[in-house]
């Protein structure tokens, strides 16, 4: 399409700008106004409307065309996963991990056939004499995977339906007060803002070393691009087997906090201190790689089980809309960074930098510690049994 550098770059920023705002805004308003549901079958025809927009786009050559689907895609892209936590957290309550670990698993599953079926498509049209069009067509076929995340967005409004329609029936709800969205950022406890924390130290700088990997493997190991490549895929996709397990361990042993303060020092830190300090061997990515992937298999569930843990269920869009609010504007600061820090002092002082971001997630990690083991009612770091009493009561 001839755009240049910035335009393409646009096209992937755009969708994170309006996540970032309509993270906590949306939240809000399907805690307080629309509800999950409904709020479910909007995000989702959104997503679907935007991809035939940028589809459109490119069959037509025209890069604004595209530039409007993508903005479309960030409108429901971030809530539909904010509604899908708090969807698992109501229906699953003994058996969030699991569910969690399972979502997180396919979820790596769609996210390689995202990257690897739209190249395989584009080569098949090569009978077409216009890349425009065939770079539309293979986006149009994401549009058809759409309309079955629509089917089932359906399915799940009804089964949701019918599953509330029964509850109200055989008990009496109690009143709701929802608090007004002034009030929001003062009614979330301290250990809230502890686990945003956690999560915004950790996810984003996982993902932009990532985003790096390939180039900084090809230029610290000497990898091939083709093993370079293999060597970032590694880094995301070698644990993704183990996930439901730990789910379901997690389930069984309980100490949430334990699992995630145990993966930050003994599979996140040690990956980073062997790419800053080992001598360009090539065989290091290889092995540094699963162990990378490792630390996102133990610690990914726990991020989205401590919300339910800690906030009312009645908030729960609201308390995810922030968590992934905060996560897109700390990933699109911190992608920067990386490039700056990358053009300017090297690769080594890179790695120290992101070693210092995982040591200040495990400062907030051992925070959380005390503060759930100093309270009252401990919720956060207890044992599974402990754990499935308070919800039985609840």
């Amino acid at each position: 399409m001839g755009v240049t550098t910035a335009e393409y770059a646009l096209l992937f920023s755009v969708s994170a700008w309006s996540s970032t705002f309509l993270g906590i805004v949306g939240g809000v308003l399907i805690d307080k106004l629309v509800g999950l549901r409904l709020g479910l079958l909007i995000v989702v025809s959104s997503i679907l409307m935007g991809q035939i927009v940028w589809s459109l786009g490119g069959i037509f050559n025209n890069y604004f065309i595209m530039l409007a689907g993508r903005f479309f895609i960030g409108i429901g892209n971030d809530l539909v996963l904010v509604i899908d936590n708090a969807f698992k957290a109501i229906w699953f309550k003994e058996d969030l991990s699991l569910a969690i670990a399972i979502d997180i698993g396919f979820g790596r599953i769609g996210g390689t056939l995202a990257i690897l079926l739209p190249q395989l498509i584009y080569d098949s049209l090569s009978v077409f004499d216009s890349p425009t069009f065939r770079l539309g067509v293979s986006l149009l076929t994401a549009a058809g995977f759409m309309i079955i995340g629509l089917i089932f967005t359906i399915i799940i409004f009804l089964m949701d339906y019918f599953k509330e329609k029964s509850t109200i029936k055989s008990s009496n709800p109690a009143p709701t007060h929802v608090c007004g969205i002034t009030k929001i950022f003062t009614h979330f406890p301290p250990s809230f803002w502890l686990a945003v924390g956690v999560y915004v130290t950790y996810v984003p700088t996982i993902y932009s070393f990532v985003g790096i990997g390939q180039g900084f493997f090809i230029q610290k190991y000497g990898l091939s691009m083709q093993m370079a490549n293999l060597a970032n895929s590694l880094l995301y996709g070698s644990g993704v087997i183990l996930i439901p397990f730990v789910g379901f361990l997690m389930n069984r042993t309980g100490f949430h906090l334990y699992w995630l303060l145990t993966a930050l020092i003994t599979t996140t830190l040690p990956p980073y201190f062997i790419f800053m300090f080992s001598k360009g061997e090539s065989y290091i990515p290889l092995i540094a790689g699963p162990f990378y992937s490792l630390s996102y298999t133990l610690c990914g569930p726990s991020f989205v089980v401590l919300i339910p843990l800690i906030i009312d269920k009645k908030y729960l869009a609201t308390a995810y809309g922030i968590q992934n609010s905060s996560f897109n504007a700390t990933y699109s600061l911190l992608t920067y960074i990386t490039g700056l820090i990358i053009d300017t002092v090297g690769y080594f002082v890179l790695q120290g930098f992101f070693m210092h971001i995982i040591i200040l997630c495990i400062d907030f990690t051992l925070i959380m510690v005390f503060l759930d083991a100093a309270s009252d009612n401990p919720k956060l770091n207890i044992p599974a049994l402990w754990l499935r009493n308070i919800k039985d009561r609840k």
